[in-house]
């Protein structure tokens, strides 16, 4: 039985506690040691999952408080290992811990299959050696330090260095405690790349978080869940859940780089038929190495406290509330869709959204959105309401037009026909086809009665004409484009002579005040481009095209900008070519990022900005630039 028992240092490993219990317990004897400590004297010393826990709490001084959950959850390797299994298998493994059966414990836990070795050497940290010296007089070995694949100091961000201990040593029996004769800095440590160093210093981060932070279990499946969700919203997965392999696996493998993923013994073969990689998401009860846990999640940017207490949701369409699209209600564009339904067709790559309004309008829409305009589009109409069909009675009775009325419910005109003819509408666009027309007061001619072609298409004209005597001839060929395009191919003569004259009192007035055009153009022009310009907006490029069209102005600004030189100088400061467009999208994403408080990493800023990949090389240098300013802050 032991008669003290060290204070147990931060983040200090049993092991390390033990060495340091017989360094003051005087004894000579290793075996002596073990018979205070385990009652038993042909006990194995392990640093990383040790058992016989319960024999030592057993052998604590009277009212000693540590318990065997306490000292295995803290001071071993335990929290890292088991972070990725069921609770029931996590379980099994303590219970391992704490009686006497650590030979089962590799085994259960996938360690010896694994294709991640153990370190040969205890690990440690020049600076927190010099740290501990000073606050507590001694050395000791830190848990983390310990973790294979673990290169890096998490707290100083420096390179961990190998002491001269054998983590098996060649007396299996003995606990070497640390201390400067055994850890010496002639003993080189890793070198790499600024890039491979990031990486290792962030891997070093997300192990001691898994260490500290006692992350519930959770089933295997959870994890396989979690990271197709998240493939489907970065795009490596489609709505189905099904990979896009070849993708994921060169955006990864460039992401951290062959050097990398070779010091981590986790290296990828990207046009082998097996990798460690697409096990995770194709094989659902079989276990993977934490590291590699780590791996994907820093690439597909999850958090470990994302991963286990997050529930991370595919959401092709965004989140709600999302807008009805009945254009003849009050609410038109209004978010009033609280819940929509979204299914997955087996042969189909995209989800398919289903919104329906409290109004009775209802729509479905193909899937992602990918622009923030997406939620406005409709794919196919379900249902209209009874809204819809009231505002297609209003409308009727204006006397418009068949494509007016389509035009003003914003549906095609078969669907128009389609309701009319189911709510029983008398409509004025069908007066023409299935009434007698009308050719003078005196004379009525049955559309039956008429077989020449010539003949027929004359009465419908003039016909047309007594119907909306208020249409001008444009507006009669624009709405009954057949009757005019067959006459003006046919019969241009007579049309020309029986149709609308042009009104004298629409006089035209040709000359153009280009000075005040100028003007008004501008402030149209200057109000557009801060729009563009503005954070909020994705943004598009700006050329006088895109300036053009958006404010309806295309033609005018391509063919006669030098008429408007106040436009013309304005634009002119904020015209961007491809490069100039990219390199604003940049900054943009960055900017994004940072609102978000996501990690400002090279591939995150090109996926979000957008940047194909054949020009990600030629602009890597200034995005890097922009990184490091960010950084130097």
């Amino acid at each position: 039985m032991m008669t003290f028992f060290p204070v147990p240092y931060d983040d200090e490993v049993l092991y390390s506690i033990l060495a340091r219990y017989h360094i003051r317990s005087g004894n000579i004897s290793l075996k002596s040691t073990l018979e205070d400590i385990f009652s038993k004297s042909s006990i194995t010393s392990v640093m990383d999952l040790p058992s016989h826990i319960n024999r030592i709490i057993k052998n604590m001084p009277i009212n000693t408080e540590y318990t065997s959950d306490e000292i295995i959850e803290k001071y071993t390797l335990y929290p890292f290992y088991t972070a990725f299994l069921p609770l029931a298998e996590a379980a099994k493994i303590k219970n391992y811990m704490k009686e006497e059966e650590g030979g089962r414990i590799y085994n259960k836990i996938g360690l010896m299959a694994s294709s991640i070795s153990f370190n040969q050497y205890f690990k440690f940290c020049p600076q927190c050696n010099k740290e501990d010296m000073k606050k507590y007089g001694e050395l000791y070995w830190h848990r983390v330090h310990q973790i294979p694949g673990i290169f890096v100091c998490p707290q100083h961000k420096v390179m961990l260095h190998d002491s001269e201990v054998d983590v098996r040593g060649f007396n299996k029996h003995e606990y070497k405690p640390a201390s400067f004769d055994v850890c010496k800095l002639n003993n080189e440590a890793l070198t790499c790349s600024d890039g491979t160093f990031n990486h290792l210093t962030n891997m070093a981060a997300d192990a001691l978080s898994l260490l500290c932070n006692n992350f519930h279990n959770k089933p295997l499946e959870w994890f396989r869940e979690q990271y197709i969700n998240k493939l489907k919203v970065l795009g490596y997965a489609n709505s189905n859940g099904n990979v896009k392999q070849k993708e994921l696996l060169t955006d990864f493998v460039d992401y951290y780089g062959d050097n990398l993923l070779i010091i981590l013994q986790s290296y990828i073969v990207i046009n082998s038929e097996y990798n460690w990689l697409t096990e995770i998401f194709r094989r659902k009860n079989k276990s993977t190495h934490p590291i590699r846990h780590l791996l994907l999640m820093r690439f597909l940017g999850i958090s470990a406290e994302q991963l286990f207490n997050d529930k991370i949701e595919y959401k092709p369409f965004g989140n709600g509330p999302w807008p009805c699209l009945n254009s003849a209600s009050e609410h038109y564009r209004e978010l009033t869709i609280g819940e929509i339904k979204i299914k997955y067709g087996n042969d189909s790559k995209s989800p398919l959204g289903i919104f329906s309004c409290s109004c009775g309008f209802s729509y479905m829409r193909t899937g992602p959105d990918r622009e923030e305009d997406d939620k406005f589009k409709i794919t196919r109409m379900i249902t209209f309401g009874q809204e819809w069909e009231a505002r297609l009675k209003d409308i009727v009775t204006e006397r418009l037009s068949l494509r007016e009325t389509a035009k003003h419910l914003q549906v095609d005109p078969n669907t128009v026909k389609k309701y009319a003819e189911k709510l029983g509408l008398k409509t004025y666009w069908k007066k023409v086809a299935e009434e007698p027309i009308i050719v003078s007061n005196k004379n009525v001619v049955d559309l039956a009665t008429l077989h020449n072609k010539q003949e027929l298409y004359r009465m419908k004209w003039l016909a047309l004409q007594k119907v909306y005597p208020e249409k001008s001839k444009t507006e009669l060929c624009r709405d009954n484009k057949a009757v005019s395009a067959w006459l003006y191919k046919n019969d241009r003569e007579w049309l020309k002579q029986h149709s609308p004259q042009l009104r004298s009192n629409r006089n035209v007035n040709l000359r153009v005040d280009w000075e005040q055009r100028d003007s008004e153009i501008l402030q149209q022009v200057e109000k557009l481009v801060q729009e563009m310009l503005s954070i909020d907006k994705k943004p598009s490029r700006i050329t006088i095209s895109s300036i053009g069209s958006k404010v309806g102005l295309r033609p005018l600004l391509e063919k006669h900008l030098d008429k408007l030189p106040r436009t013309k100088k304005y634009m002119e400061q904020y015209l961007e070519s491809i490069r100039d467009f990219q390199t604003r999208r940049i900054k943009w994403a960055i900017q994004i990022l940072e609102s978000e408080g996501e990690e400002i990493l090279l591939w995150k800023i090109f996926r979000r900005a957008g940047i194909r990949m054949e020009y990600q090389q030629e602009i890597e240098k200034e995005v890097i630039g922009l990184i490091n300013d960010i950084r130097s802050r």
